[in-house]
């Protein structure tokens, strides 16, 4: 998922670093004092794989300051060493080569390992959040509130689980604000949940990366996507989409998980001087980056000449009723935990 890596940081996006540079000082601090008291660690490096670019702005713009913060929190101890575009294992085998050992740190969607993260996949039901800020808030809420989510993740260290944006709808003809004007078209489909929700509205999905869409357009393969509006300038994609509408069809999770052997070899300072800068710390930065760049996308957007359609209430709810089966297939799936509940709880989480 692309991302607009230029976005200057808004005041509040000031307050967040200086509260992030507090706790990095702060862990330093205790780790220095650790080492200071006779304890001699040895610089570690962590390989840390993931299935895109090297450039991809979440890197640039939130992983590069993450594994420097790492740094300095563990007193120069442990250097994270960033490994790109598959280097070390494919896009649906990063979680499962993370937890087999093959690479200490992983970085990728829940969404490339189908069948693997059945409950987090809840956050991926259409129509429910505004923001990334707000789905990851939401997430993490879950994780902790829900076993079944927890053990997802039961074979790793969880350093951070975040969302993107939302994903809305674009056209290359035409424009769409009922469910009828989607009849019939072919849309690129990010993940196998909003495949479903492509169907649910009478379209054809096609499931596609997103760096292949630029080339399915000009081949005439599809008629439009769902994908976050700061994929339309990454992926070179302004001059050949005339619409959008604003659906919040969906959010994609991602997750940065360890290997627990790698884990428990790091020091018990160690750990904690990690800890202090992961979790919510780093996903709140990975949220906060996706939202900002999605304020900038929508104007670059809309001078380009792009019409955004906003559904109204009703309109919106024709859409909901007709992807409600989404929802009842996705929780008729998963009969191991109570996945209706964990629906209803996100509804009420989303709605403050």
């Amino acid at each position: 998922m692309a991302v607009d890596a230029g976005l200057p940081m808004d005041s509040s996006g000031d307050v967040r670093n200086r509260w992030r540079a507090l706790v990095v000082l702060v862990v330093s601090a205790v780790v220095a004092a650790a080492c200071a008291g006779g304890e001699d660690s040895e610089p570690v490096t962590l390989s840390l794989g993931y299935p895109f670019a090297a450039d991809h702005p979440v890197r640039v713009g939130v992983l590069d300051q993450w594994a420097e913060d790492v740094w300095e929190a563990t007193g120069n101890t442990v250097r994270v060493e960033f490994h790109p575009e598959q280097a070390l294992s494919t896009a649906a085998e990063t979680y499962g080569n993370v937890a087999a050992g093959g690479q200490d740190i992983g970085w990728a969607l829940q969404g490339y390992s189908p069948g693997r993260f059945p409950a987090t996949g809840v956050v991926e039901m259409p129509f429910v959040f505004g923001s990334g800020a707000q789905a990851t808030m939401t997430l993490w809420a879950l994780y902790e509130e829900f076993e079944a989510l927890r053990d997802e993740y039961a074979d790793v260290k969880v350093l951070g689980l975040w969302t993107s944006g939302p994903g809305d709808l674009w056209l290359v003809d035409g424009t769409a604000s009922s469910v009828t004007d989607l009849a019939g078209l072919t849309l690129r489909s990010p993940t196998p949940v909003q495949a479903a929700v492509i169907t649910a509205l009478g379209a054809i999905p096609v499931n596609m990366a997103a760096p292949d869409m630029r080339a399915a357009i000009d081949a005439g393969e599809i008629d439009g996507l769902l994908t976050v509006d700061t994929a339309l300038a990454t992926h070179n994609l302004t001059d050949v989409i005339a619409s959008g509408t604003e659906c919040r069809c969906y959010v994609l999770a991602s997750f940065l998980v360890m290997n627990l052997d790698t884990w428990n070899g790091l020091s018990p300072d160690q750990q904690a001087a990690m800890d202090g800068v992961a979790g919510r710390t780093v996903s709140d930065a990975a949220a906060g980056f996706y939202d900002r760049a999605s304020i900038t996308a929508a104007q670059e957007n809309a001078a380009a000449g792009i019409v955004k359609i906003q559904l109204d209430d009703d309109q919106l709810d024709e859409w909901k009723q007709a992807t409600r089966s989404v929802v009842d297939d996705w929780a008729d799936s998963n009969p191991g935990f109570d996945a209706r509940a964990m629906y209803e709880r996100m509804l009420e989480l989303a709605a403050g």
